[in-house]
């Protein structure tokens, strides 16, 4: 699909508005079921102010020649609805440095670990499972403000699974809060 320059520069500002909205400043904690051992396990997810350009590859310029930094890719804006996979990286292409990813079949985001969590750096369209060999499946996405201790805020659960009736680690325990959760489920 081919795009003007005009309408590449309205979609990335748009991109930004929503990035801003709905990802900046904001922590995941993904809770997945290990495929290689079965084992709980859950990365961090950390969304700043500073990741916009990598997930665009675009810088633009303002009158003075200033780069702006706002940016994103639309469907990123999802990313808590369309992950459903997660796995380490698989090195499959030469020159893209991550360590992990996540997303589904159409979407995924690569992810290098900064400390203790882990920060968006490329955005990919392309399926999750061509770039992991261990495809994990996602159990579990919480959100919170990077500032806030707990995660409280359920942003997906796998269909079929209630929360309240699952072993997670203590560790997974610790960092989330199910007052907010409702099982939507059957039974």
């Amino acid at each position: 699909m081919k795009f003007t320059k005009e309408d590449a520069r309205r979609r990335v500002l748009n991109c930004a508005k929503q990035y801003q909205q709905k990802l900046l400043n904001k922590k995941l904690i993904v809770i997945y079921r290990e495929r290689k051992d079965n084992a709980i396990r859950y990365i961090e997810v950390a969304f700043y102010e500073r990741n916009y350009q990598h997930l665009t590859g675009i810088e633009l310029l303002d009158e003075d020649g200033n780069v702006l930094h706002h940016q994103a890719l639309p469907v990123l804006m999802d990313v808590t609805k369309i992950t459903k996979i997660t796995g380490d990286y698989n090195n499959v292409r030469p020159y893209l440095f991550v360590n992990k990813v996540m997303g589904g079949v159409n979407f995924c985001l690569g992810l290098t670990r900064e400390n203790t969590e882990y920060v968006p750096s490329s955005a990919l369209l392309e399926d999750i499972k061509k770039v992991t060999d261990a495809p994990s499946q996602v159990l579990a996405i919480f959100e919170k403000d990077a500032k806030s201790e707990v995660y409280e805020t359920v942003r997906h659960v796998v269909k079929g699974l209630n929360l309240n009736h699952i072993q997670l680690p203590d560790e997974i325990k610790n960092m989330i809060d199910l007052k907010n959760y409702v099982y939507k489920g059957k039974g």
